[in-house]
């Protein structure tokens, strides 16, 4: 499988630059990524694809034989289990999504705790305002009280006077006798 020269180059820890100045000398393409092949003799160029060897004696002849151990990829699938792992897909776009809406939920508190806090204070003023107004209201009565027993007092002894003034008047021209009878 073909692999980008980048992924190529980070993944061995060499210059990206280095890697593809050495596949151009070396005549490999790299338009396409580089193949198993590719990356196999870039690595062997670096120093990187260290390979055991492992001599063979047979009788008085020798010969070297080279064995390569693992191969460039792997697969993990055979080690497995039939479980499904579940995975979440993007841990920041969930940790986002959950700081942004913790972060409503705690601007609605502190907005309703202000709305609150404003409520309070107008009752408070309320409060305040009601009892200044009760109390203005009792000394009001008070005075009504006070007042209209004066004058009550005055208006009745007003009255009486009148009262008088009409017996008097009442009197005036009528004889003794028409008084009796």
């Amino acid at each position: 499988m073909n692999v980008s020269l980048s992924s190529f180059s980070k993944q061995h820890n060499l210059p990206k630059s280095s890697v593809y100045d050495r596949a151009k000398a070396l005549g490999l393409n790299t338009s396409h990524g580089l193949n198993p092949e590719a990356q196999t003799r870039l690595l062997r160029e670096f120093g990187k694809a260290a390979k055991p060897q492992v001599t063979v004696e047979e009788g008085n002849h020798r010969s070297a034989m080279s064995l390569q151990v693992g191969c460039d990829r792997s697969s993990l699938e055979q080690f497995r289990t039939d479980r499904i792992r579940q995975a979440l897909a993007n841990p920041r776009e969930f940790m986002a999504g959950l700081t942004g809406f913790l972060n409503q939920l705690e601007e609605g508190m502190d907005q309703a705790e202000a709305h609150q806090d404003q409520e309070l204070q107008t009752i408070r003023q309320l409060n305040r305002q009601s009892l200044r107004r009760i109390e203005s209201f009792r000394r009001r009565a008070d005075e009504y009280r006070i007042r209209t027993d004066i004058l009550a007092s005055i208006q009745n002894s007003e009255l009486d006077e009148l009262q008088d003034l009409a017996q008097e008047v009442n009197a005036l021209g009528k004889s003794a006798d028409i008084g009796q009878g």
